[in-house]
């Protein structure tokens, strides 16, 4: 009785023919492999080490360290804007306000905070300038702004983002909500 070998049975040809292909895809998977762990230890190192920091307006003046690094601030924007519409640029003032919602919520919220810094005239202010081309609906005195920029050498912070928000829109609810979602 003849064997046959059944087509799904690997023969010896077969096998030699598999063999190359194997191998090239295990060296696929595993360059796809480094690269995936790759992308993510840039990005937890970015975040970690080289990207933005959450500083308030005091602590980002009071360190010469921080100039032109990136950072992320939140301030209290002080009085009017100025807009020019030649350059596109926005300029505003802002001034610290405490980035803990703990102290938010002693001092009587977050709009109690953002009124009486914006009225104190002791508060530490800052030169903001944003080139962007458009005004934000939400700027005005006592809104709360959050930026991402350098702060200069000549001491202004350069703005590359910035949000806003409007303390009558959100109430007094806004640190209770941040607070439940850390």
């Amino acid at each position: 009785m003849a064997t046959n070998t059944p087509a799904w049975e690997k023969t010896p040809e077969l096998a030699a023919q598999l063999k190359p292909r194997f191998g090239q895809r295990q060296m696929y998977m595993l360059m796809g492999g480094i690269g995936i762990l790759g992308i993510i230890a840039y990005l937890i190192y970015g975040t970690l080490f080289g990207g933005a920091y959450f500083k308030t307006v005091d602590e980002l003046v009071k360190d010469p360290d921080m100039v032109g690094k990136n950072v992320r601030i939140s301030g209290v924007v002080i009085g009017d804007y100025h807009f020019d519409s030649e350059t596109q640029t926005l300029t505003f003032t802002i001034g610290n306000i405490p980035n803990d919602n703990d102290t938010i919520k002693e001092q009587g919220g977050l709009a109690a905070v953002l009124s009486r810094a914006a009225a104190d005239p002791n508060v530490t202010k800052l030169a903001v300038v944003y080139h962007n081309g458009e005004i934000p609906d939400l700027l005005k005195n006592e809104a709360q702004a959050i930026l991402s920029g350098k702060l200069g050498e000549d001491g202004i912070f350069y703005a590359d983002s910035l949000q806003l928000k409007c303390p009558t829109r959100y109430a007094d609810d806004a640190p209770d909500q941040v607070a439940k979602n850390q």
